[in-house]
């Protein structure tokens, strides 16, 4: 009797996270409500990292708050930057806050077209961030900007790309949290010297690196 009331309360949880999302869509103009499988859009152009990716589902808005609020860097002290940013919904979600810079890197052409233009699209006097940008690449290659930033991840790949990501964060030379959404490698992260946990819930965690000793900011999206 249990098991199938579990399933219920997520099937409704699932069900008003995408209803929030397509409402998050009507109000903006934008398109990032949707499951989408990498390998049936341009797997010609995505290289061996394609075996690693995981399809693209966008974060429910009220996730994204929640973990945000939790971090430990106060948006006007960092850069922000989603990994396997896809349709670029946290992006967005993102340019509502003070940061210093939002960044959006996505190895999918396809995705980054429609990124961009949801971009375009969405109304800059709602944006807090004035240097918002999506940026084509393999996550395993790209650098991070330099200084202070929070890495958002909503498990977007896993195996050897993921570990190559993770010793790429391990090194950076400035205060940083990493914000995982879905946490399937999360062990990776917890067995690593470089970060601790700072928040764990059922559905996402957020890191620091050690060198972070900042106090959780209060922030708030631009309505």
């Amino acid at each position: 009797m249990r098991l199938p009331k579990r399933k219920k309360r997520k099937d409704v949880s699932r069900g008003a996270g995408r209803r929030a999302g397509q409402r998050f869509d009507a109000e903006f103009g934008v398109t990032t409500e949707a499951t989408i499988f990498l390998g049936e859009l341009d797997p010609e152009a995505l290289g061996p990292s394609l075996d690693y990716a995981t399809h693209y589902d966008p974060t429910p808005p009220g996730d994204f708050e929640k973990l945000i609020e939790a971090a430990t860097l106060a948006p006007e002290e960092a850069t922000f930057v989603d990994l396997g940013s896809g349709l670029g919904r946290v992006v967005l979600f993102a340019a509502r806050l003070p940061f210093r810079q939002v960044v959006g890197v996505e190895f999918s052409p396809a995705l980054c077209a429609v990124a961009r233009e949801n971009l375009r699209r969405f109304d800059p006097v709602r944006r807090r961030c004035r240097d918002v940008r999506i940026v084509c690449a393999d996550a395993k290659d790209y650098r991070l900007p330099r200084g202070a930033a929070i890495v958002y991840l909503f498990n977007p790949f896993v195996g050897p790309v993921f570990a190559a990501v993770l010793e790429r964060l391990a090194v950076h030379d400035a205060e940083l949290n990493v914000i995982y959404h879905t946490p399937l490698e999360r062990k990776l992260l917890d067995d690593h010297p470089a970060f601790e946990l700072v928040v764990d819930r059922p559905w996402g965690c957020v890191y620091r690196n050690r060198r972070n000793a900042g106090a959780p900011p209060k922030v708030g999206l631009r309505p």
